[in-house]
């Protein structure tokens, strides 16, 4: 299994709390027909600070989602999806933890197994400056990613807040370290190295309960590009739910899916729960 116990554990436990979550998948590195799944949104907002509030300190809040879709007859499908981001504002620090686990299956045949936990810590420099530490671990069956750590520290700056439009960059440099689950064309079986780490978050609240969200990651390597592009848009039905519909695209330069693609598209709809 790609996955450790120790990573099943955490992630059951992120995900356990959550709500049930409902969205479709389109996925180029698995097939090239529309897959109806469950599976909640799981970006990390890195750049994203509209949140920061005046307050010394605050409790954990954020949102959690946990989805399944089991048939059986003619068909026999399961998908299970969890996610969980939850931040934390004491002072002058931020913390901030993600994570998702997303498995799908149909007649007995596995078609989808990704896993990725994540820390990031923010500390305040002036009103719009900050310094950060990210560190992020994913694998993916069918990404052919065996395992892939990757740690980063960096310098954000808010560009743009106007109270309803916000924008803010991050960038910042660390190491990574990746073990592939088939040999490259070149024959490599694991890679590491620098890692050059962008993020970019818009966010625009175009009515009182809408709200478009976009965040961009990057992890840029010698061996590889990862890149992660997120778009929303967000419809506060309560305080505490509220429904998502957005587009995710995930894309490596150098590293082959199964089925030989390098980009995974996400189109979903979902449920979420603040928490």
């Amino acid at each position: 299994m790609r996955i450790s116990p120790l990573s099943k554990s955490i992630a059951v436990a992120l995900f356990a709390s959550g709500s049930a979550v409902a969205q479709t998948t389109t996925s180029t590195e698995q097939m090239q027909e529309v897959d109806t799944v469950l599976e909640p949104t799981k970006v990390e907002m890195t750049s994203n600070r509209a949140d920061m509030t005046d307050s010394v300190s605050s409790d954990w809040s954020g949102s959690a989602g946990f989805g399944a879709v089991i048939t059986g007859g003619n068909s026999d499908t399961q998908n299970l999806a969890g996610s969980i981001n939850v931040s934390k504002r004491d002072d002058i620090w931020r913390h901030n933890a993600f994570g998702s686990l997303y498995k799908a299956e149909s007649n007995d045949v596995e078609s989808a197994n990704r896993f990725d936990l994540g820390y990031k810590l923010d500390r305040d420099i002036n009103d719009i400056m900050y310094g950060f530490g990210r560190l992020r671990y994913d694998s993916d069956d069918y990404g052919n990613i065996d395992g892939r750590f990757t740690g980063v520290v960096g310098v954000g700056r808010t560009f743009i807040d106007t109270g309803k439009v916000t924008f803010n960059g991050e960038a910042g440099i660390g190491a990574h370290k990746t073990d592939y689950i088939t040999a490259l064309a070149n024959g490599d079986e694991e890679a590491d190295g620098a890692v050059f780490y962008l993020g970019l978050g818009y966010a625009n609240q175009l009515m009182e309960n809408l709200t478009f969200n976009s965040v961009f990651n990057a992890e840029l390597s010698d061996s590889n590009t990862y890149t992660v592009w997120d778009n929303s848009l967000n419809f506060q039905l309560s305080d505490r739910v509220s429904l998502n519909v957005g587009l995710l695209s995930r894309a490596n330069s150098d590293i082959l899916g199964t089925l030989g693609k390098k980009t995974d598209t996400t189109t979903r709809w979902s449920i979420n729960y603040g928490i």
